[in-house]
């Protein structure tokens, strides 16, 4: 599933840590094999997880070459959000804090319906993965949040 996306490299976290897999068996992970980004999407998700320490360590150091690597989280604990939201947060980590305005939306809408040209000339469009469309009643909210929480879901449920 998650490939299909265009993942290259895949971490069953439920199996090993992003720290384990990036260390390959070794004791230290060489710079070359950090991250120039880690969107975590699932620190203070609901299950008390806070990947955002090991995943600042992951994020590779600044050459003359290369910037620092940046974190980007779209949860975080309280002192996380009061930082951002006061002093500011060090310049390579970010919260989204999205703003949504008619311009963006009309974008991805035509992202949708027409697509885009790519690296191979081909026509791509956004995908969304759907998992399970439920009705709208009270067991089904629950079964929802609870598909949620499980951590399993691939995609997205509708109820």
């Amino acid at each position: 599933f998650i490939t299909g996306l265009g993942a290259t490299h895949v971490v069953d976290y439920a199996k090993e840590t992003i720290t384990s897999f990036c260390l390959e068996g070794g004791k230290e992970i060489k710079n070359d094999s950090k991250f120039d980004v880690i969107y975590d999407a699932a620190s203070y998700s609901g299950a008390g997880e806070d990947y955002r320490d090991s995943a600042v360590e992951l994020l590779k150091l600044p050459t003359e070459a290369t910037q620092h690597g940046q974190y980007v989280g779209i949860n975080g604990s309280p002192g996380f959000w009061m930082r951002g939201l006061t002093i500011g947060l060090p310049k390579n980590q970010h919260l989204v804090i999205g703003k949504p305005n008619t311009e963006d939306l009309d974008h991805l809408t035509k992202l949708f319906d027409d697509g885009w040209e790519g690296k191979d000339g081909n026509n791509e469009k956004l995908k969304v993965e759907i998992q399970e469309i439920l009705p709208l009643t009270e067991e089904n909210m629950t079964k929802g949040f609870d598909l949620v929480k499980s951590r399993r879901v691939r995609g997205k449920n509708c109820v």
